[in-house]
């Protein structure tokens, strides 16, 4: 039966999350990755996307030259009330998470629109396991970004440059 059910799922194309390459365009095979407005060296941001990139895609990553940029900026993460017990006390948050990015060339001139990735995801709490609960938003926030990173790598490898059409004539 197992045989049977791995056959069925291959042969549907079913592949697991994240398992797959990235192609992105031939003119993005080197690329520079910045975190605008960070002066960490290790952004959380930053290492996740260098990360993913040098794992699912082709990508050559570069710190300076000629290369284009994958600048990200305008990250956010920001949490709101969404129910509350009888009582008043808070029983579900809902987390937020945003981050934009734009693609340039090594003349700061835009390849690409920019573009934000929003999420959401709703966060029970409980006021009697309350560092639990921490932990498991701080990695929910962590997931947020990875899924966030992982959006943004899909808009990449469906992304026609606003330079193409000028190459062209």
């Amino acid at each position: 039966m197992l045989v049977a059910a791995v056959g069925i799922l291959s042969s549907c194309g079913f592949h697991l999350r994240g398992a797959g390459k990235f192609d992105l365009p031939p003119a993005l095979s080197v690329l520079q990755v910045k975190v605008d407005g960070s002066r960490q060296e290790n952004n959380p941001l930053l290492v996740e996307m260098k990360n993913v990139l040098r794992a699912q895609t082709n990508v050559q990553i570069e710190e300076s030259g000629d290369a284009a940029r994958l600048v990200l900026y305008g990250e956010l993460s920001d949490s709101q009330v969404l129910s509350v017990t009888a009582i008043g006390k808070v029983d579900e948050y809902l987390l937020k998470y945003e981050v934009s990015f734009r693609l340039v060339d090594k003349r700061d001139k835009m390849l690409s629109p920019p573009q934000t990735i929003r999420l959401q995801r709703d966060h029970p709490f409980d006021r009697l396991n309350v560092l639990a609960k921490e932990r498991e938003e701080q990695e929910l926030r962590r997931v947020m970004q990875r899924d966030a990173v992982q959006q943004i790598l899909r808009r990449l490898s469906r992304l026609t440059l606003l330079n193409d059409d000028a190459d062209k004539r």
